[in-house]
């Protein structure tokens, strides 16, 4: 028996640690995403953040339908025939998914390109955001192929490869952007939004580019690089059809959370410009919406996340074994890890969002005021991607579909009722993005428990988290406002209240048993935390 935990305490270790190695990567990206994001928004101000913000949607929507499911899809498949020792089979899904999803990549690009003018006339009223959409257009197919190297790695239970990629294809990305941006102003600022996301393209070409390095490098060291594809039992059209299986509830599922984003912003246009609103005064908004508020909620919501992908061959394998106590042992580790983060997350943007803000845009911190209503769906996000991962790990992908749809309808005609009928005005935004998550989280969670059989006991896992965020909030805005009393700064307030957050916070879950020895042993850099216990 004691054998048993060992290897389920190992395996839940290896886990969390794979999904840790995305988690620092994905974090590190977006922190530069947003570092990068602070010279663009003095240069272009929040309507020229608005520009950039509905060119990015379009692109979003795009890349959900021709790779998001990508690396979840491989990693599921591949995750059940390694398990199985399946070689062969796992090399031909590689190959299958190369040709099925280069091919969408390219009509997608083809689609973005062409039908530009008419996409950001007609959902945005803003024919600024066309040349930004073309600009864009060829990232789409860049990214579809580097997402089939991504799941390959996943799948085989490597995420160093798409973690150092992700770093390489920020990096190059905020470079390239800054220098764009600024020698294209001289031009106009269309043009100067244009060459700042350009470096999202020559970004992702790097990140892919050292993909393939890697592929090339490894596939000789692995029993997958190693077999002959012709040895594979599967046939072609087998795979192909399994693969639509997973990939078109996935596909759809995005796709209706990203149709939800572009109708929100079509409406409040609308319903903005029927108050008597100015059309730029409207685009600020956006911008300040999709350039700040959703920006700086992304990097905490990584943690849950890069858990989420990780934990989608877990569950596969398991399923795959019959491994149900190891199945069960491994969520319940990942939801209590993805509380421990994203609950303080949440509770330190609520009370530091708008000093946050200040520090990062200094010339345009308008927008720290839709922290205070949507900080929470941070929580809200991230436990519904591990619920979702769950389900699709269990051959359910259906079920978050159904979900999707179901919140998408009752979050549309809210956000109408918040516009028009309470005069929300910009805080419709947030409001709507909270009731969107936590409707998702809360159907997701509950079927996603219902099909593994686990109760997850969630008030339980909550209580110790909210409770020493309670007191880590107290602490962290009586030291914010004493550091700004005495040196007159609010960076240097807003980093000091931030270090004593951490340590507050710690300090409390260590010693009221929040984190328990196990858990330091099972989480990275968990060694550290036995130095908060008294």
């Amino acid at each position: 028996m004691r054998n048993e935990e060992r290897i389920s305490e190992n395996s839940t270790k290896n886990l969390l640690r794979q999904g840790s190695i995305l988690m620092i990567a994905s974090i590190l990206v977006r922190v530069m995403g947003l570092i990068y994001r602070i010279p663009l928004t003095n240069l272009w101000g929040d309507q020229g953040l608005g520009t950039y913000g509905d060119a990015y949607q379009v692109y979003t929507l795009f890349l959900i339908i021709s790779s998001v499911s990508v690396p979840t899809m491989m990693s599921k498949m591949m995750g059940e025939r390694l398990a199985r020792k399946e070689y062969a089979d796992a090399k031909k899904v590689f190959r299958c998914a190369l040709y099925l999803v280069g091919g969408m990549g390219l009509f997608c690009t083809l689609l973005m390109w062409f039908a530009n003018t008419w996409i950001a006339n007609t959902f945005f009223h803003n024919p600024d955001a066309a040349l930004v959409i073309r600009v864009l257009s060829p990232t789409v197919l860049i990214v579809s192929v580097m997402s089939v190297f991504r799941g390959y790695f996943n799948g085989t239970g490597n995420m160093r490869p798409t973690a150092v990629s992700q770093l390489i294809e920020g990096f190059v990305n905020a470079i390239v952007s800054v220098v764009m941006a600024m020698l294209l102003y001289q031009i106009s600022l269309n043009w100067s939004v244009a060459g700042g996301i350009s470096g999202t393209s020559i970004g992702a070409l790097a990140g892919l580019l050292f993909l393939v390095f890697c592929y090339m490098a490894f596939r000789r060291r692995n029993p997958i690089g190693s077999v002959r594809i012709q040895e594979a039992r599967e046939k072609t059209s087998e795979i192909y059809r399994h693969m639509a299986m997973l990939m078109v509830p996935i596909i759809l599922s995005s796709t209706m959370f990203n149709l939800k984003s572009l109708i929100d912003a079509s409406v409040f246009t609308k319903l903005m410009l029927a108050k008597g609103e100015e059309a730029g005064y409207i685009q600020g908004l956006r911008g300040i919406y999709t350039g700040k508020f959703t920006m700086f909620l992304n990097v905490p919501i990584a943690f849950g996340d890069s858990l989420a992908t990780a934990l989608v061959p877990s569950v596969s394998s398991c399923v795959a074994l019959g491994q149900s106590q190891e199945l069960k042992s491994r969520i319940q580790s990942v939801t209590k890890a993805v509380l421990l983060i994203t609950v303080p997350a949440a509770a330190g943007l609520a009370i530091l969002g708008k000093a946050i803000l200040k520090m990062f845009f200094p010339a345009s911190p308008l927008g720290g005021e839709m922290f205070w209503i949507g900080a929470f769906s941070v929580v809200c996000y991230a436990l519904n991607y591990v619920a979702t991962a769950i389900l699709q790990g269990m051959n359910k992908p259906h079920i978050p579909t159904r979900n999707g749809l179901i919140c998408v309808v009752v979050s549309c005609i809210l956000n109408v009722l918040f516009v028009w009928a309470f005069n929300l005005g910009a805080f419709s935004l947030p409001l709507n993005s909270l009731v969107f998550s936590f409707g998702m989280m809360a159907l997701n969670l509950f079927y996603a428990q219902k099909y593994c059989g686990l109760r997850l006991h969630m008030g339980r896992l909550l209580m110790k988290p909210l409770l020493c965020s309670a007191a880590m909030v107290f602490f962290c805005f009586i030291f914010y406002v004493l550091l700004f009393a005495i040196t007159g700064s609010n960076s240097l307030a807003v980093l000091g209240a931030i270090g004593i957050a951490v340590v507050v916070y710690f300090f409390l879950m260590v010693n009221c048993g929040g984190i328990t020895g196990r858990d330091m042993s099972e989480l990275p850099f968990g060694k550290v935390l036995g130095f908060f216990r008294i």
